[in-house]
């Protein structure tokens, strides 16, 4: 398993626009894809306009092949025409598990 961790941030006036767009034009193509989500968390106490996904992957393998035509694909392509500009600060970092049973 592999875990995949999105964190960025919005200007306080640019949420309801980026919002609409994930909603109506992202997250139909996630689902379209089959994606395992894990879930979207915005900040509500800290810093304003703070967001932070988590994805699953069965693996590397997964990931790889998957998030690259993910990323290629020309709809979602148009979508980051239109969230690109209001993001802030976006990090991704991928996390595998640890073996707990040796620690």
């Amino acid at each position: 398993m592999v875990l995949m961790k999105i964190s960025y941030k919005l200007q306080a006036h640019n949420i309801a626009y980026y919002d609409s767009v994930w909603a109506d034009e992202v997250l139909p193509l996630i689902k379209e894809y089959g994606f395992n989500l894990r879930g979207v968390w915005r900040n509500i106490v800290g810093t304003a306009g703070e967001y932070l996904e988590l994805w699953e992957f069965d693996s590397m393998a997964e990931f790889e092949t998957n998030w690259t035509r993910f990323m290629k694909d020309p709809r979602l392509l148009a979508a980051f025409q239109k969230t690109g500009p209001v993001v802030i600060d976006e990090q991704i970092a991928l996390f595998e598990p640890l073996h707990t049973d040796r620690i």
